[in-house]
């Protein structure tokens, strides 16, 4: 027996030292070397890249998390890597999670698609641990589709276990009640503005006399993109960009007098809307007085050399916001707006490259000023509401419903995207929701079928969320501004009544959508490619089929926008690419 004892304890020995892993619910980071190869002529699918056998030994190795280092290339790329699940505890699930791609992504494991996402910088995951051996090594295959800007894996990938899906999705913004939004923006529907592609004279007061056609819209907050002087050294193109900001205490001379776009400021008041600057904080002009000023702000290269944030924006410099005294001045020139025109906030643009203490202290001083000042990020993160923003940008949302649109995508992923926002976003996070805005292609070009096109619009303007029109599309612009050139806005040959239709749904969601109101989307139809949703008292449905959609339905007391008459068996009948609200 005493043998016996000892023979145990040596077995129990050998077993701790010789390299035996722990069960672990702890999360496996993805550190396997990662290669990538560019698809410019988009023969990747063709080719058969996601193949388990491909040869990839001549791809290039990248590091992720991390955007590739061609920041001037848009369009489709090629990651992968090998996974190895290890250890993995009985009765757990184990699931694959992106933590944000940029911007869409299709995913093959072992050579089989294994799943799709869309939308920039949103948390997803896929259930995997059906799909994996333990401890045999599978290869992971992603195409990136990048619309604009870097494009990448900027988020870490990493294999989970997991009990409860709730606890896997849950974010710690998502634990925490958003800040309380001016009530007057909790239902605004929103309008971007470039007052130089706007009119032909390009000015303040031409956007002051077309107010009357924007408030008939049913816009309640208008949004003007940047009107500062545009750096002339290192400008880009024609004219350069309106986000290389030259002086933030003046306005571009070419749109007017600061006292024209204070009138203009009035006009938008005396009509009960509301106005926001696009402000640029988080870099200059190569020629802004700061420069010469205050060179210390801005962030330098070894060589001690000024640099732009990356390649692409080579017409701006970067600004170090390690420094107070930056801090500083940036907040005070914001208050300066808010004393001096009356806007009632700003819109930042990419406001995740910020820190977001600096936001939280620019609110804060600014609420003191305007207690219902408002906060509009250009980005998706949730921490973003935590840090002072009031509405963040729903990319996830306008990719998944364009993708749908183009026949790229099922109902069913558009209703997953939405539903993880609730795990992710600070409860009562307002959401801009929208098809097109001027860093994207005009929505007309995506989606040139008319009907589709209001349809798809329609989805996001009465969904959950704040609808923005950009200007333009609400008379079916198909020609894409480009704010670096004298581009202007064809209003004579634009599509009125698109723009009767859209004005129509707005005046609908106003009549019967309060910001508190329940929503749900209720039918997300892969095969027929049905969509419909319950939000407040209204029920909306959305055929983006080339079919007719018929249906049965109790309950229905009234049509309130759109065509959906009933055939001889009781069925509604809901035309291709159409959609309908009733209550």
């Amino acid at each position: 027996m005493k043998n016996l004892h000892l023979i145990i304890l040596l077995i129990m020995g050998v077993l701790l030292f010789s390299g035996c892993e722990t069960l672990t619910t702890e999360s496996q980071l993805l550190e396997a070397p990662w290669v990538l190869k560019y698809d410019s002529s988009r023969v990747g699918l063709r080719e058969g890249w996601f193949d388990n056998d491909y040869d990839r030994s001549m791809w290039e190795s990248t590091e992720v998390p991390g955007v590739w280092a061609d920041g001037e290339y848009d369009g489709f790329a090629w990651y992968s890597t090998q996974i190895q699940a290890r250890n993995i505890p009985a009765g757990y699930n184990l699931a694959l999670v992106f933590d944000s791609i940029d911007d869409n992504a299709v995913v093959w494991l072992d050579g089989r698609l294994f799943g799709k996402q869309m939308g920039y910088n949103i948390k997803f995951y896929f259930d995997i641990g059906d799909k994996l051996t333990d401890g045999k090594v599978h290869q992971l295959v992603l195409r990136i589709e990048d619309i604009a800007g870097p494009g990448g894996i900027p988020g870490a990938v990493y294999l989970e276990p997991y009990l409860d899906e709730i606890d896997l999705l849950r974010s710690e913004a998502s634990k925490h009640n958003a800040p309380e939004a001016p009530e007057w923006s909790r239902d605004a529907n929103i309008y971007e503005i470039f007052v130089r592609s706007h009119s032909d004279d390009r000015s303040f007061k031409a956007v002051t006399a077309d107010l009357d056609r924007i408030q008939a819209l049913g816009i309640d907050l208008v949004w003007l993109m940047p009107i500062h002087p545009i750096g002339e050294k290192n400008h880009k193109f024609a004219v350069g960009s309106p986000y290389a900001v030259q002086n933030y205490y003046e306005v571009n001379p070419r749109f007017g007098t600061m006292d024209e776009f204070k009138a203009l400021v009035d006009s938008v008041h005396a009509r009960g809307m509301h106005i926001i600057l696009d402000m640029v904080l988080n870099h200059t002009a190569w020629d802004n007085p700061l420069i010469e000023e205050h060179p210390e702000w801005y962030m330098k290269n070894e060589a001690g050399e000024m640099v732009p944030p990356n390649v692409d924006w080579w017409d701006t410099v970067d600004l170090d916001y390690s420094k107070p005294e930056l801090r500083k001045w940036m907040i005070e020139m914001l208050g300066w707006w808010l004393q001096e025109t009356g806007v009632d906030g700003f819109r930042f643009d990419v406001a995740e490259l910020v820190p977001y203490e600096f936001w939280a202290e620019a609110k804060t001083y600014c609420q003191d000023i305007n207690s219902e000042v408002f906060f509009l990020a250009e980005g998706a993160r949730p921490e973003l509401h935590l840090s002072g923003h009031d509405m963040t940008y729903s990319w996830n949302i306008w990719g998944g419903i364009t993708q749908l649109a183009q026949g790229n995508a099922d109902p069913s992923e558009i209703k997953k995207s939405y539903e993880m926002e609730q795990f992710q976003y600070p409860q009562g996070a307002m959401r801009m929701r929208f098809t097109e805005n001027h860093d994207k292609t005009r929505s007309h070009i995506l989606i040139p079928d008319e009907n589709l096109n209001l349809t798809a619009w329609a989805f996001v303007a009465l969904m959950k969320g704040n609808p923005l029109i950009h200007a333009g599309q609400e008379i079916g612009a198909d020609s894409q501004i480009d704010i670096h050139l004298d581009d202007k806005i064809d209003w004579d040959t634009g599509d009125r009544e698109l723009e009767k239709s859209m004005a129509e749904v707005l005046k609908l969601r106003k009549i019967w959508i309060k910001p508190d109101d329940t929503f749900e989307i209720i039918i997300a139809d892969n095969q027929r490619l049905i969509m419909a949703y319950k939000h407040g008292p209204i029920l909306v449905f959305f055929n983006f089929s080339n079919a007719e959609f018929k249906f049965k339905a109790d309950g229905i007391e009234e049509v309130l926008l759109g065509n959906l008459p009933l055939n001889e068996d009781g069925q509604f009948l809901l035309s291709p690419h159409h959609f309908a609200v009733v209550k």
